[in-house]
């Protein structure tokens, strides 16, 4: 069975996600990068759970990992240029809060003021996928601004410069040529157990 990759690709397009973008600390470090695949992951209102995939080559998953802890924000689309700040490149090269408005929460983990909500968590699991590192974390605190629409996806890349959108394709080739063997090796290794 041959794949239509261009098919493929236009069908996850037609679902519009939500842009999150997700903060963590650690010590004097601090990052953040935007994520799409952020989910409600309980329906039991008492003890709110959300997941998270993280590429575990992101600075912003290191600061996870060694705090167990980080803020997920909406935004609106009058704040794209902060989501833009944290989509490209690493928090490694460059610090992504400068000029950017932020207060830090109780966690620790650093709170977008300019945000549409924004929710504390608190891992409790992780499940290593090879390109991705899904956590599993209580909301300890949670904050809601606005009743206006969240930023997604596609308006985020119509708002974007064309010289934006080349960086973001060429991030994203990165990741996928860095990622690809990770993936490769962990499925290797599931049907080998």
């Amino acid at each position: 069975m041959s794949k239509d990759w261009d098919e493929i690709e236009a069908i996850f397009r037609s679902v519009d996600r939500e842009i999150w973008i997700v903060t963590a600390a650690a010590g004097e470090r601090r990052g953040g990068l935007v994520a799409t695949w952020v989910s409600q992951s309980s329906i039991d209102r008492e003890r709110p759970v959300v997941s998270v995939g993280i590429a575990p080559n992101h600075f912003t998953g290191e600061l996870i990992n060694e705090s167990g802890r980080f803020a997920l924000h909406l935004i609106t689309s009058a704040e794209a240029a902060v989501a833009l700040r944290f989509a490209l490149g690493s928090g490694r090269d460059r610090d992504k809060f400068a000029d950017v408005d932020f207060t830090f929460g109780e966690s620790g983990c650093p709170i977008l003021t300019g945000a549409l909500s924004w929710l504390e968590c608190q891992v409790f699991s992780q499940y290593e996928t090879g390109d991705r590192i899904y956590y599993w974390a209580d909301i300890t605190a949670a904050q809601r601004r606005g009743d206006a629409d969240p930023l997604r996806t596609g308006e985020l890349m119509a708002l974007a410069s064309d010289q934006q959108r080349a960086e973001l394709q060429h991030d994203l080739r990165h990741d996928v040529a860095a990622l690809r063997p990770l993936a490769e090796r962990w499925r290797k290794d599931l049907s080998a157990s």
